[in-house]
């Protein structure tokens, strides 16, 4: 009796299996938490934050690169822009394939010039604001969590081609 109950079970497990073993596929991308350590600027001088993740480090064009599709933004373009004034914002971003970026950042518009009033106010691999660029690796078929970034708006990282949040003005 076990062995025709065994051989059955063994019919039925191969009939629901045409494929052999594959592996499982897993969208690529990272994803991680922006952890807001010191108090928020006046609700004036905030007027969006989003996340960037750069291809390359530094970034040539920073606005070129974000409209142009060379680099990631969450939200994404077109979309509201998350809360202002919280303690956490987690972020994610899904690829079409494997990829390395070289500088993700926190970037926040801090007046009404769409393209110009923008700065870094945290990137990850930086602790209140010391620290360097550390790039994301993405390979195929892997998701990778814990990007964490702290953002400190008293002791910012360099903005490439500008100045710190710290001694912008506003």
């Amino acid at each position: 009796m076990q062995k025709v109950l065994l051989l059955v079970v063994l019919s039925v497990s191969l009939l629901g299996c045409t494929h052999g073993l594959e592996p499982i596929s897993v969208q690529p991308g990272f994803s991680g938490t922006v952890r807001f350590i010191s108090a928020w600027p006046p609700p004036d001088s905030v007027h969006d934050i989003r996340v960037v993740a750069f291809y390359h480090y530094p970034p040539q064009n920073i606005i070129g690169d974000v409209l142009g599709g060379n680099a990631k933004v969450y939200p994404p373009i077109g979309t509201s822009a998350p809360a202002f004034f919280v303690d956490t914002l987690s972020y994610n971003f899904t690829l079409d394939s494997a990829a390395v970026f070289q500088y993700v950042v926190v970037a926040m518009q801090y007046g009404p010039n769409l393209l110009s009033d923008w700065k870094v106010v945290g990137a990850y691999g930086y602790s209140h604001g010391v620290g360097s660029p550390k790039s994301v690796t993405v390979k195929p078929n892997s998701f990778i969590s814990g990007i964490d970034i702290d953002v400190d708006f008293k002791n910012t990282p360099p903005t490439p081609g500008g100045t710190s949040a710290s001694t912008a003005s506003k």
